[in-house]
């Protein structure tokens, strides 16, 4: 009994049984992106980059990483380590990492040069063989995860697909018939629902706005054909973030400059303020 005590005594002095810290968001400041864990109510400076995404278990960060030749790929960094790691992603001009639910692999927009187009591409998350599964489609946008981490939705103005992991297009959706306002821009992501029922998007609306046309939130009832605004009118909103029942995303009054995550029930009631003076927000799952 001595001995095991003194083993478990020496393997917690070397660190062997370190806590894995877990952190609940990830967002953009000016500073740059930080990360913010709810237990301990604390906000942490990772690094420089962009479009942050936290992983499911709350222990990685995945996001745009700029050379200084101005060239963009996909990093990821492990938050209790702080060791950084660029994806093997083939290309030179790539950005706006996604984690699939389930945290094994990370979708993300790819240019192809040949095509002068840009894709969608998949790798995994361990750093593997990246696979580009829009090859059949001229141009696609704005990557998302189904809840079963074995397909992605992306858009390209006119049709929402959802592909599975070999490219196979299983789901096609007019924008026309889902999309409550003037229409979706390349950086307008389409999620759906833990149920697959509903799917949550923003667009532009017919409205005034600080520079044209601002943009809000909406959720789309597959089975009604119906979409019910949830932002509320006054403020803008863009990159929306599922977690649970409950909406995430970056907005602020229409004629402000300042920047803030809100959240929304999925039935548009308890609007609040989540972060101010932030944006690009992700959370765990």
């Amino acid at each position: 009994m001595k001995v095991i005590l003194i083993l478990i005594l020496s393997c917690c002095t070397s660190g062997l049984c370190a806590q894995v810290r877990s952190y609940d968001y990830a967002y953009e400041k000016k500073k740059g992106i930080c990360v913010y864990s709810l237990a301990g109510k604390m906000e942490v400076l990772v690094t420089r980059g962009h479009d942050p995404c936290i992983s499911p278990d709350g222990t990685k960060l995945a996001y745009t990483v700029y050379s200084k030749s101005g060239d963009r790929t996909i990093g990821v960094i492990d938050l209790n380590t702080k060791q950084k790691t660029l994806l093997h992603t083939n290309s030179h001009n790539c950005y706006g990492p996604v984690w699939s639910p389930d945290g094994k692999y990370i979708a993300y927009h790819v240019f192809d040069e040949q095509k002068v187009n840009w894709s969608i591409a998949v790798i995994g998350s361990a750093n593997g063989t990246p696979e580009v599964i829009t090859k059949k489609q001229e141009q696609c946008y704005a990557p998302a995860w189904r809840s079963d981490s074995e397909s992605v939705v992306a858009q390209n103005l006119d049709d929402i697909f959802v592909f599975d992991l070999s490219g196979n297009i299983i789901d096609d959706y007019k924008v026309t018939d889902v999309v409550k306002g003037i229409g979706l821009s390349s950086t307008d992501r389409v999620l759906f629902s833990q149920d697959g029922k509903k799917m949550i998007y923003t667009c532009d609306v017919d409205e005034p706005g600080y520079d044209g046309p601002p943009s809000a939130a909406f959720v789309y009832d597959i089975g009604n054909k119906t979409s019910v605004r949830l932002s509320p009118k006054g403020y803008y909103a863009t990159g929306v973030w599922l977690q649970g029942d409950k909406i995430l995303f970056t907005g602020g009054k229409i004629q402000s400059m300042v920047s803030n995550v809100y959240t929304v029930d999925l039935d548009g009631k308890n609007f609040k303020l989540l972060f101010a003076n932030c944006s690009n927000i992700s959370a765990k799952r």
